[in-house]
């Protein structure tokens, strides 16, 4: 499986140095003469790409490679493990990989400011109906309501990266000045020790860092990714632009081969296949692995995933806002909304 996620933040600093350099040095990332698809497709007859994961949400990724999908498509591809969403898009602009796993929150965001990258289809969405991340706080705070958190300092994976605005939503409904909290950056690895310091007052993590801080006796006072961004999606896999224009075909591929690898996923009678994946890459025994996922769906739900830009224009993040049809790829699969399925 290669590296472990203990390794995925590893690269996290760097990564968000090339990101915030990024927009200044567009000039210098224009060509893909040493990109991996251009230095190995002539060693295969399939195409090689490179592609890379984040912490979460990979085992769409993996599935399609273990079960063939990639293979069946013409496509050798090659995975490699990333850290945050901005290292993310830094590795895509940089030529260092072909496609990565996004946010959908910090890729828009991206786009807006100049970044030449487009989400050529979805990943993980957002669960309507079961939580999957939440605002915990330690059972001896005392706080027991978003409004407990006015004047205090939550733990967030990027503070004003767009991963945060649900949860401004959520103080912001609550009634609470967004303005007086205080807003912390910490890797999910990092919240649950961060709670237990008493670093900050509240942290939100996501996935199975959401389901062990749970177990270990942490308490959950709200659930904003669910309650304000329902079948959003959450992570996306992002190309370069201009790779785009001279590997469109490749893409296609990746993105079919990403369409069998989510049916695969979501098939009640793959969960032990789709636990293994995870367990192997977490390294953790395969008892300890989820026993359900997020949600998948390589198509956009166009509706959902404006509303998401629209909350950053609300809370600053972006001066304009910009369209969907700006941040997707032309061959993106993608429907008005999930009333639409």
């Amino acid at each position: 499986m290669g590296h472990t996620r203990r390794q995925f933040f590893a690269r996290a600093a760097s990564g968000l140095a090339i990101a915030s350099l990024a927009v200044a040095g567009l000039a210098g990332c224009g060509s893909d003469t040493g990109s991996p698809a251009a230095n190995g497709a002539g060693a295969d007859k399939a195409a090689t790409i490179r592609v890379s994961v984040a912490a979460i949400q990979f085992e769409t990724a993996y599935l399609a490679q273990e079960k063939g999908m990639f293979k069946k498509q013409g496509l050798n591809v090659e995975i490699v493990n990333g850290a945050d969403p901005a290292s993310q898009l830094a590795q895509v602009v940089s030529g260092d990989v072909n496609i990565a796993t996004g946010s959908w929150i910090n890729v828009a965001t991206s786009v807006a400011k100049g970044l030449p990258v487009s989400v050529i289809a979805g990943n993980g969405v957002v669960d309507p109906k079961t939580d999957n991340s939440g605002v915990l706080v330690s059972k001896r705070s005392g706080i027991t309501s978003l409004k407990g958190l006015a004047g205090k300092t939550i733990g967030v994976v990027g503070v004003k990266s767009g991963g945060d605005i649900p949860v401004l939503q959520a103080l912001e409904g609550a009634g609470v000045d967004v303005n007086g909290v205080k807003e912390v950056a910490i890797p999910y690895s990092g919240m649950q020790a961060a709670l237990e310091q008493g670093t900050v007052d509240a942290v939100v993590p996501v996935d199975q860092f959401y389901r062990q801080m749970l177990g270990a006796g942490f308490v959950s006072i709200s659930n904003p990714v669910r309650e304000y961004q329902a079948n959003m999606p959450v992570t996306v896999w992002t190309a370069k632009k201009d790779w785009l224009a001279s590997n469109g075909a490749e893409a296609t591929k990746f993105v079919a081969a990403m369409k069998e690898a989510v049916a695969y996923y979501k098939d009640p009678a793959n969960l032990a296949a789709v636990q293994k994946v995870n367990a192997e890459v977490n390294q953790i025994d395969v008892a300890k692995a989820p026993k359900a996922f997020v949600p998948a769906d390589t198509t956009i739900n166009e509706a959902e995933a404006q509303a998401g830009i629209d909350a950053m224009v609300h809370f600053g993040l972006l001066k304009k806002s910009i369209s969907v049809d700006d941040v997707l790829w032309s061959g993106a699969p993608r429907r008005a909304s999930a009333k639409a399925q």
